[in-house]
């Protein structure tokens, strides 16, 4: 059996490579929910940056909670303002009413940059996770 004596710094940067050191991933993790404090069980966010116009998008879970990630896939949102928009395709021209399963319509107004009033400041210091509270007027 070989032992490895010396310096083990080697090691101690090769735990910080491996545990990662990219920030924290609870950044962009977030919930969906009605006034009424109903989750929204279906659809997508979006936030685009007013600064830069970039994109961050997820699903929304059955629960209401979403996961943001980047264009290329990264788990997070770096800290601005954003604007956002809560998508939901509803599909019922095949099914009866007992089968759908999408949970309560998100108003249509959500689904555009422009009609959604939906504004959100992301700072390291924040309280997560991101809550998104969705009027039903």
């Amino acid at each position: 059996m070989k032992t490895f004596v010396g310096n083990p710094s080697w090691l101690l940067a090769i735990l910080i490579a491996a545990v990662g050191c990219s920030g924290n991933e609870d950044v962009g993790k977030g919930v969906v929910r009605f006034t009424d404090g109903e989750v929204v069980e279906s659809g997508s966010v979006e936030f685009r940056s007013l600064a830069s116009g970039d994109r961050f998008a997820s699903r929304i879970d059955s629960s209401g909670r979403f996961k943001l990630v980047d264009q290329e896939g990264r788990v997070g949102i770096p800290d601005g303002d954003y604007e956002v928009v809560v998508v939901q395709i509803v599909l019922t021209e095949d099914l009866a009413a007992d089968m759908h399963s999408h949970g309560r319509s998100v108003p249509r107004r959500y689904a555009d940059y422009y009609s959604s009033d939906l504004r959100v400041t992301i700072k390291a210091e924040s309280p997560l996770p991101i809550e998104l509270v969705l009027s039903t007027e």
